[in-house]
């Protein structure tokens, strides 16, 4: 038989599928929290009160965030369909730090992002010391952001198996096992694929329509279908996290049969 390249990704698919609960709950749970995100940068802090009620508000969608995406790492652990409401609550002092380590990383990616037209001018200049012909910055203007998010999502990647297994109560050393095989990065890279080079670029697809209405439908379906694919890829590597975890770095006979 042929080996079933993408078998992990379909287990896990059909994981997510089985936990319809979970599903339905992140597409609406995450889309309350945008919405909330939104309407909180445009609150007026006149006053003291209207700065304790931001800050409250903030710390609200926070808390909300970080037991919404652990109740998804700590779910697919499990045997039952049932959400681990309670249960991630318990553990969200666990899952802070790694939730910390995630904000500092996109933090820092923003940071250096304004750094973006010195390190590309300086790039060009080098280049074309170093070539003996002239190099524009507009030939090199995609090398500094592509390393930049490249290096951002690697370190998310990274931090998310170490964020699954706090919210399920288990061992760092289990997570730091599933981080150094190659079987993870492959799943990472499909699903980075999936859900976010392909919501991108339905975000981005320019669709020429005389009518109106007919734009405005089309922005909406093509917003509405990247936002479930965005979603159902990130649970997707929640259930994948599990599942990596619960086989044996060598393979076994899942494994095997998968490549018999």
């Amino acid at each position: 038989m042929k080996p079933d390249v993408l078998k992990v990704e379909r287990l896990a698919l059909g994981e997510v599928w089985r936990r319809k609960k979970l599903l339905v709950l992140h597409l609406a749970g995450n889309a309350i929290l945008g919405g909330a995100s939104y309407g909180w940068l445009w609150l007026a802090e006149a006053t003291v009160v209207e700065v304790v009620w931001s800050g409250l508000l903030a710390l609200g969608i926070v808390f909300a965030a970080l037991w919404l995406h652990g109740m998804a790492l700590a779910a697919f652990h499990g045997e039952g369909n049932a959400l681990p409401v309670r249960a991630t609550l318990r553990r969200l002092h666990r899952l802070l730090p790694w939730a910390l380590l995630a904000a500092a990383v996109v933090a820092a990616g923003v940071w250096l992002g304004q750094y973006e037209g010195r390190v590309t001018a300086w790039l060009a200049s080098l280049l074309t010391l170093r070539l003996r012909t002239p190099v524009g910055p507009r030939q090199v203007a995609w090398v500094y952001p592509a390393l930049l998010r490249g290096c951002c999502l690697v370190a998310l990647l990274v931090l998310a198996p170490l964020a699954s297994q706090a919210a399920a109560g288990l061992r760092v050393r289990q997570a730091l096992s599933v981080v150094g095989r190659p079987r993870y990065w492959i799943t990472c890279a499909v699903l980075v694929f999936a859900g976010v080079y392909v919501p991108g670029r339905l975000v981005g697809w320019i669709v020429e329509w005389e009518s109106l209405t007919a734009r405005f439908a089309s922005v909406a379906v093509r917003f509405a279908l990247a936002y479930a694919l965005a979603v159902t890829a990130w649970l997707t590597l929640a259930a994948a996290i599990a599942r990596l975890v619960m086989r044996p770095a060598g393979g076994g006979k899942e494994d095997a049969k998968a490549t018999a």
